[in-house]
């Protein structure tokens, strides 16, 4: 492929004969066609044999194009060329609404077009026809210009040649490699089905294959498949299986491999065409697929362009060796030659499509519901330019993304060097201070390719330039110690523990050493033989003292023995990345948007490796009740990364769940403090942004914020700036001009406690409310938990036996186990209850549903030891689930060695007369109510909330009414809704506010419990009546 040159009309000679003779045959197609699709195809057939045969380039996938909005398709693209066929002869050789329908229709595609391509719109131009009638358009500065229409000529004809000829190929962009050569077309159909084969068969080998081990290794660093599939998911497999003739669903994890296989291939031959085209040098592929795609993944084309580690850490090569069998060859072919015919010159396009080129090509190929169940959601463009806005960075500092994906973020900061740069300047110059990890090796791969296309033309040969993004752990960072970078690995042999000299690693020799190093081990040298070698070749290897070479010795003899195991392959240049982001400090800004995940889903080998990271930084809760290390792990990079990357003096902006300032679990995070054994360190809070309302990421409603951060040596000062923005996000930007600034504070009395956030107004009104360092004299409980809810939720059908027994029905869809079944069965009433739940509260009333009611086999916090004697009936019907029941994590965990039939978040408090009673899950808001007995048979009986259910147990329903009155007033309610997350409100509802205990005597009490009381009965309490609630409570604090 070589370099294409600028824009020029094309001169088309057409000999007298051909010019009549096509045109004859195109106005006879006009008079014979039916309709409009017939004299498409048989216009487009005349017009390929003249482009052929005058080499003009044809676009075989011309017709009916689709557009990634969906339900509009293009009747013929040629490149910058669009044709708006409409019925034979329905123009009648005039200007009638038929042709101007024609041309409306050719302005939205070329305007869609655009969009998709990122060519500039004055670029296209347009052609309404009939067959008959032709007419031309272009766009002006005032809009699209189109010329009269007019019968279609022998200068027509030669006309529209040489905009076909102009026009050029299609150019590239997501939605036309999607689909052309997506996993849904002819080639993906031919290509993923042989590679998911070759992984399954290599996995059943008795040997160890290169792809086996290349596999086995890539599963276990960077597999999320096990364990994540979701409903979605499976479906789509389904679907993909059924399309392409495989049963993925068998192996997961293999398609996954496969695909990313896939889009690593695409990437790589997209980012050397793009090169080649802003060059003079030719890439052209041999007749050999193989043969050229081995240059690609040696990294031959690249060096030629001036690139050094574009390839080497990824694991996509694996279709390139001995063990893969010759059937894959034809397809990769086929690939190739699909890639030729797209029109790769990214100058013509707007930059901020280049950028998207390959997180558009990883998005399109890799459908919503596999990324979603792998947990990855990327950060839009708008989004990633705000951040760096409201952060602002300059062009000439230092920029660090941790878990950079596919290079927004760092992508964002290139844009803008090349806005403010010289035309002459180089990549190396533009790339300076730029850096971006990632564990994903194919995010890596994806990074380096848009850079590679971003600054295609900018790069020299003469200065080889290593690309700035490091398959890198963000938190399991190489650190140096004693001016040796140690760094630990896991591989499936075991953990591995490397050095290299500090010195080394911040030399120039240092990626151009590994490279050969690794070349030295794969050609099997022994060790001493290759350290020699590396000394004669590498000053910096030459001038170590002894003891670093011993260092450098040690290492090159462990990657000798991963290689005699067969487990070398990418471990020197995986070293090299692991240590170069190692050198990685002092950074003016690191910006970002660090992965979403609690503790808990962390694979179990990963979260043991880092815990102790974790414990030391001293950021989780103190409180292992309310999941003291269930963090989010976006807190543990955040941390981090301001000890490790951010420089005294700079800032870190990270985009993270907002519930990281309301949950418990995140106490010691908001202490905003590092942690050393020098001492510790303040951080300063600056600005917080939310970004629910926006919904940013595609697909799914989460509670995105922008955390900004100064490393200035100042205590964060509260109120903290808050910023909440309103309004709904599209596929482009939204409008961000719409927003509410509020402030935040951690509740008073709290040391790193949940965030109030509210009006300025209001907040110093909530500072009276609360007194979180003072007891509370309302103790808040929750309901009971069972583990097993299809077993102990029953239903009652009718009383037996004066009462003392009771027919009950178990509702396995209670649970989520499907091995429970339906029993029907007579039981002692004394441990059957009315069951209240979350959907049964309402604002001031809560009442169970007829006949709902839970079985309660004790009255302490254990099981009743008693029950088989005492209660034989109940201890036969749980009796018949015991198996089952000890296999309930709560009470393997609390209760193992007591009664199988033990629940937990049982005591006396659990039989109160009296409850106030809020839903865990606050959604639309909190809400409070009081419940007393509920009817049962011919009695009344204590009422029994659930574990999504909350409450304070009382005595009296005086007392009762008057709480509940109190949390529902206003202005209590709003202060817990601004502290409390969105999606859970505990026990810190009654923990943290400051509520006078009830006194009979005091009037304002007495009246907020007869208000209660009256709305408890159904009342609907008025505007008035709210206003008197929020008066009686503030009367009360103040």
């Amino acid at each position: 492929m070589q370099k294409q040159a600028g824009v020029q009309m094309t001169d088309i000679l057409l000999t007298p004969k051909e010019a009549s003779e096509t045109t004859a045959s195109i106005l006879e197609a006009a008079k014979i066609s039916g309709n409009e699709e017939q004299l498409k195809i048989k216009v487009e057939g005349l017009l390929e044999r003249l482009c052929n045969k005058h080499n003009i380039f044809w676009n075989y996938y011309t017709y009916e194009h689709s557009f990634k909005s969906g339900g509009r398709r293009v009747d013929a693209i040629h490149g910058s060329t669009v044709i708006e066929y409409e019925p034979p002869c329905s123009f009648n050789g005039s200007e009638n609404r038929k042709l101007a329908h024609a041309r409306k229709q050719a302005e939205e595609y070329s305007k869609l077009l655009s969009e998709e391509e990122g060519r500039a719109l004055s670029k296209y131009s347009l052609v309404a026809w009939d067959g008959e009638t032709i007419s031309f358009g272009k766009v002006a500065e005032q809009g699209f210009s189109w010329e009269p229409a007019r019968s279609f000529d022998e200068l027509c004809l030669n006309r529209l040649l040489v905009l076909i000829a102009d026009g050029g190929r299609p150019l590239v962009s997501p939605s036309l490699l999607k689909q052309f050569i997506g996993p849904d077309t002819e080639v993906g159909r031919r290509v993923l089905p042989v590679l998911f084969r070759v992984i399954c068969d290599a996995q059943q080998s008795k040997t160890d294959l290169r792809t086996k081990l290349i596999y086995t290794e890539w599963s276990r660093l960077f597999g999320q498949v096990d364990g994540a599939e979701t409903d979605r998911l499976s479906r789509y497999l389904m679907d993909a299986s059924k399309n392409h003739g495989v049963d993925y669903s068998v192996d997961p994890q293999a398609y996954v491999f496969a695909l990313s296989t896939y889009i690593a291939i695409v990437a790589k031959i997209c980012a050397v065409y793009a090169l080649a085209a802003q060059s003079d040098e030719a890439v052209s592929p041999t007749g050999n697929p193989r043969k050229f795609l081995g240059s690609v993944e040696s990294g031959d084309y690249f060096r030629l362009f001036g690139i050094e580690n574009m390839l080497g850490t990824d694991f996509f090569s694996w279709y390139l060796g001995d063990d893969v069998p010759d059937e894959l060859d034809q397809p990769l072919g086929l690939l190739i030659e699909r890639l030729r015919t797209f029109d790769f010159d990214v100058t013509q396009k707007k930059p901020e499509s280049v950028r998207d080129l390959f997180k558009g090509l990883y998005m399109g190929f890799t459908p919503a519901p596999m990324r979603h169940a792998l947990g990855e959601y990327y950060t839009p463009d708008w989004l990633a330019s705000h951040v760096i806005d409201v952060a602002g960075w300059d062009a000439g500092c230092s920029l660090l993304d941790p878990t950079c994906g596919s290079g927004t973020f760092i992508l964002e900061g290139l844009r803008r060097r090349l806005e403010s740069c010289s035309q002459t300047s180089n990549a190396h110059e533009l790339l300076s201070g730029l850096y971006g990890f990632d564990l994903n090796p194919l995010a890596v791969l994806t990074a380096k390719a848009s850079i590679v296309v971003f600054l295609s033309g900018r790069f020299d040969r003469s200065r080889p330039v290593l690309l700035p993004v490091f398959l890198a752990d963000a938190i399991n960072t190489a650190d140096p110690i004693g001016g040796v970078f140690t760094h630990s690995i896991l591989t499936e042999k075991g953990e591995r523990t490397f050095a290299v000299p500090e010195s080394l690693a911040h030399s120039d020799d240092f990626y151009p050493m590994m490279d050969q190093l690794r070349l030295y081990i794969d050609a099997g040298l022994e060790e001493k033989t290759i350290l020699r070698t590396l000394e004669s070749n590498f000053s910096s290897v030459h001038n170590l003292d002894p003891g670093m070479t011993e260092v450098l010795s040690k290492t090159i003899e462990d990657l000798v023995d991963l290689h005699r195991n067969h487990w070398n392959g990418i471990w020197c240049l995986i070293l090299f990345d692991r240590v170069e982001a190692g050198c990685v400090k002092d950074v003016d800004l690191v910006a970002g948007n660090p992965p979403w995940v609690k503790w808990s889903n962390l694979p179990r080998s990963y979260a043991e490796f880092i815990k102790p990271i974790c414990d030391r930084m001293d950021i989780f809760s103190e409180d292992v009740w309310v999941g003291g290390i269930q963090s989010d792990i976006s807190t543990v990079v955040t941390q981090h990364a301001l000890e490790r990357f951010v420089r005294k003096g700079g800032s870190l902006a990270f985009l993270i769940t907002g519930t990281v300032f309301k949950n418990e679990s995140s106490q010691g995070f908001r202490r905003w403090n590092l942690r050393s054994e020098t001492g510790d360190e303040p951080l300063m809070v600056e600005t917080v942004e939310d970004y629910a309302r926006l919904h940013p990421f595609e697909g799914v409603t989460n509670w995105p914020t922008l955390l900004l951060i100064r490393r200035n040596g100042e205590k964060t000062k509260y109120p903290v700036k808050y910023r909440r923005f309103a309004g709904t996000c599209t596929s482009s930007a939204p409008s961000l001009n719409l927003f509410e600034d509020l402030e935040a504070i951690p509740v008073p009395g709290t040391d790193g406690g949940p965030w109030l956030v509210g009006p300025s107004t209001e907040i110093k009104t909530w500072v009276a409310l609360f007194e979180a360092d003072v007891k509370s004299p309302y103790k808040a409980r929750k309901g009971i938990t069972t583990d097993l809810n299809g077993v102990y939720f029953v239903e009652v059908d009718h009383l037996v036996g004066d009462q003392k027994f009771v027919s009950i029905s178990n509702d396995p869809r209670n649970g989520r186990r499907r091995d429970v079944v339906k029993k029907t069965s007579i039981v002692e009433s004394d441990d059957v209850f009315p069951l209240l739940r979350g959907r049964d509260v309402r604002r001031f009333s809560a009442r169970p549903q007829p006949g709902q009611c839970v079985i309660v086999p004790q009255r302490g916090m254990f099981g009743d030891e008693s029950l088989p004697i005492s209660r034989p009936k109940t201890f036969k019907f749980l009796s018949e689930f015991q198996k089952i029941l000890e296999q309930r994590s709560s009470y393997k965990r609390f209760q193992k060695g007591k009664p199988f039939w033990s629940i937990w978040s049982t005591g006396e408090y659990t039989f109160a007369p009296y409850k106030v009673v809020w839903k865990e899950m606050s959604g639309s808001g909190f809400v409070a109510a009081y419940v007393g007995g509920s009817e049962f048979g011919d009695t009344t009986k204590t009422v029994i909330p659930d574990h999504k259910v909350y409450y304070v147990p009382l005595g009296s329903e005086d007392e009762a009414a008057y709480l509940a009155a109190f949390l529902n007033s206003r202005i209590a309610a709003h202060a817990i809704n601004a502290y409390s997350s969105s999606l859970s409100l505990g026990t810190s509802v009654t923990d943290y506010l400051a509520i006078p205990r009830y006194d009979e005597n005091n009037p304002v009490m007495a009246e907020l419990s007869d208000a209660s009381k009256r709305f408890h009965r159904g009342i609907v309490p008025t505007e008035a009546d709210e206003d008197r609630l929020d008066v009686l409570v503030k009367s009360l604090i103040e």
